[in-house]
């Protein structure tokens, strides 16, 4: 098999077992704030009222800290089957909902951080195994369409569970509630779903390609170097040029996945659609596909199109969302169930499937943007980047979700808005010092062939 079908079927392979991973974390996570706010109405001494949110700031907490050493990892474990692990880990945490309390819970989001990581890591290295520089931005945009399948994915099976509940209690209030039964359903239904994308993960072809991009990562031999060696690329300088980049993946991933879909289900108006969950799911897909598809084919005809053309793209995708969430959201429809009006436009199905539909384009486009810059960035520590770059994200999620019951709609607009900016232009930055690093040395390169071939020329004078 030559290594364009090779590299086409591990990406889809990958996408696929990320399909099935990430369709239940996505279904869970667009549900798991009003989920335990339904449980805290009934019980309020077994789960907090806003513990969804606090969850994932633990959850985001221990993937920021994880991503210190779990990239050691790789030296005792192929790269899938650190998806494989991640994928177990996954899978006991929707398990946990099966007798849902706090300590529990809290337990579990302690385990998902470390899902967080060893996903993150494991797959960014599973990527390079079968990517060469000029493949790389492609096989990225192909994973990704399957992969971003999954946000759809959830959508259905949030239809599936609600429809078989429709006569339950917990579908009854002015405003979207769930009943214990349906919790305990749905939880077993994700949880199934993150037992397949183990099995497929570890199911993954493990053959490396010639001139493949991780042949020519660093390995770190202990655990004390690779946690030294973590350090190091954290505070390089040009790891620090894009922390603002970092941190911003890392607020605008946790506001798509839980603050926005949140909002549907604590705004009157919108909570009494019981399927807005898939709608979304579906709106979000189809933004997701047009762009890692608009990437693929892009790539092939503009060179280092996944650098600036894509930032800018993205960019001007990312104002929009801000602009029409402000517009269209109830300002504190993010923390509390309520019948307020929204700043300029009521909300609708319409106004949802437009900003899913903008969410979708704007994650694609980061993580492309993302992964293409952070496997160039240090050729020789890749698995380090990737995991500096995955601790800024968690850093920034963690927070953002600490803050979260106390942020309306608006504040969310101010600080994602202020992050991008800075963000797009340090991207612009780091972009255009690695092209005009890779072109001094390519030139080093043709040198030294020069240099060569003419003392061959004077050996045979």
């Amino acid at each position: 098999m030559n290594p364009s079908s090779y590299a086409t079927i591990c990406a889809v392979l990958c996408g696929l077992a990320n399909f099935f991973t990430w369709t239940a974390y996505d279904a869970n996570v667009f549900v798991s704030e009003s989920v335990l706010h339904s449980v805290n109405g009934r019980d309020p001494e077994r789960i907090g009222a806003h513990d969804g949110y606090y969850g994932q700031a633990v959850a985001n907490a221990l993937y920021m800290l994880s991503t210190l050493a779990v990239p050691s990892l790789s030296n005792y474990f192929r790269a899938k089957w650190m998806l494989a692990l991640s994928g177990a880990f996954f899978t006991f945490y929707f398990l946990s909902f099966q007798v849902l309390n706090r300590y529990l819970y809290f337990f579990g989001c302690v385990i998902l951080g470390l899902a967080f990581s060893s996903f993150n890591v494991g797959y960014s290295a599973y990527l390079t195994e079968f990517s060469t520089r000029e493949t790389m931005a492609r096989n990225q945009a192909l994973s990704w369409a399957v992969s971003s399948l999954s946000v759809c994915g959830a959508g259905m099976v949030n239809f599936i569970v609600t429809t078989l509940n429709m006569n339950e209690n917990g579908i009854v209030s002015k405003y979207r509630e769930y009943s214990d039964t349906e919790i305990r359903i749905f939880y077993t239904a994700v949880a199934f779903m993150g037992a397949m994308g183990m099995t497929v993960f570890a199911l993954l072809p493990n053959r490396e390609v010639e001139d493949n991009i991780a042949a020519s990562n660093v390995r770190c031999k202990s655990l004390k170097e690779q946690i030294s060696s973590m350090f190091s690329v954290l505070f390089h300088t040009r790891v620090l040029i894009l922390i603002p980049f970092y941190l911003y993946i890392g607020l605008f991933f946790s506001f798509w996945i839980s603050v926005i879909p949140t909002t549907f289900q604590f705004t009157k108006v919108l909570s009494k659609n019981v399927y807005i969950p898939i709608y979304y799911g579906f709106a979000f897909t189809v933004g997701s596909v047009i762009m890692s598809t608009l990437t693929m084919k892009m790539s092939s005809v503009v060179r280092n199109f996944s650098f600036k053309p894509l930032m800018i793209i993205n960019a001007i995708v990312h104002a929009l969302i801000y602009i029409l969430a402000v517009c269209v959201i109830p300002q504190w429809s993010t923390v509390r169930p309520n019948d307020e009006p929204a700043l300029v436009i009521q909300p609708s199905l319409f106004t949802v499937l437009v900003l899913a539909f903008l969410c979708g384009l704007a994650d694609a486009a980061n993580n492309t943007t993302r992964t293409v810059l952070s496997s160039l960035l240090l050729p020789t520590r890749r698995a380090q980047t990737f995991g500096a770059s995955r601790f800024y994200h968690g850093l920034s999620a963690s927070v953002l979700f600490f803050v979260s019951p106390y942020l309306s709609i608006y504040y969310y607009a101010i600080i994602l808005s202020a992050f991008l900016i800075v963000a797009t232009v340090v991207y612009l930055y780091t972009c255009e010092y690695v092209l005009i690093e890779e072109k001094k040395s390519s030139e080093k390169i043709v040198d030294c062939e020069e240099s060569v071939n003419e003392k061959k020329m004077d050996t045979i004078n």
